[in-house]
C-alpha cells in the first residue's frame, strides 16, 4: 500500500508517494511518474549507496535543526516537515465548526480519523482523490470526532459532509 508524506524540499512543499509495486520499492514526487529506487547502507553514518531506475548513486545525509541536508548527484536538498498549517490540502475554510464538507468530488482514498479521536487544526481527516489527483482534507479547528458520514472507497459529491466533529471551544464569531 502506498504511504504518503509532505516535506519542504528546499522551502517547497512537496508530496511524496513511496510504494512497493511487484516487490520493488518505487518513489513519486508530487504528481510526476514514479521511479524505481533500491537503498543500501553503506556502513558509514549518512551515507547510502542507491540505484535510481538502474542508475546508481549516492545520497550523503545529515541532521539540520528540524529536518536534514540531502546531497545526491552533486545537487543538495534541505529537507524538512511540512508544518501542518502550510499543508496544501483543503482546510474547509468555508465549514462551520463542527463540520466538515468534501470541497470536491471524488473517491474517498483514506480516512486518518476514527470517531472519538481527537482531532487539531490543520490535521489531515481524509484524502480524496480527483481526477489522479490526491487532495488531503483537513480540520479548520480543534475538537473530537462525532461521526463518519463517508467511507474509505466510497464516492462523495462537492459540498457534502464527510466528518461531523465536537469543537474544543467556539471559534470567534
Amino acid at each position: 500500500m502506498a504511504t504518503r508524506h509532505r516535506f519542504l524540499v528546499n522551502g517547497r512543499e512537496r508530496t511524496i508517494v513511496v510504494d512497493t509495486i511487484g516487490g520493488r520499492l518505487t518513489v513519486a514526487i508530487d504528481d510526476e511518474p514514479a521511479f524505481e529506487v533500491d537503498l543500501a547502507t553503506t556502513g558509514m553514518p549518512g551515507t547510502f549507496s542507491m540505484l535510481i531506475d538502474g542508475h546508481p548513486e549516492t545520497a550523503y545525509v545529515a541532521r539540520r535543526g528540524a529536518g536534514h541536508e540531502v546531497v545526491v548527484g552533486g545537487r543538495r536538498f534541505q529537507i524538512a516537515p511540512a508544518p501542518a498549517g502550510r499543508q496544501r490540502g483543503a482546510l474547509g475554510a468555508k465549514d462551520r465548526a463542527g463540520e466538515v464538507t468534501a470541497p470536491l468530488a471524488g473517491v474517498v482514498t483514506e480516512l486518518r480519523v476514527a470517531v472519538g479521536a481527537h482531532i487539531e487544526a490543520g490535521q489531515t481527516l481524509l484524502v480524496i482523490e480527483a481526477m489522479k489527483m490526491q487532495n488531503e482534507i483537513q480540520s479548520a479547528h480543534a475538537g473530537t470526532v462525532t461521526s463518519i458520514r463517508c467511507e474509505q472507497g466510497g464516492r462523495v459529491e462537492q459540498g457534502a459532509v464527510v466528518l461531523e466533529y465536537t469543537p474544543d471551544e467556539a471559534p470567534p464569531a
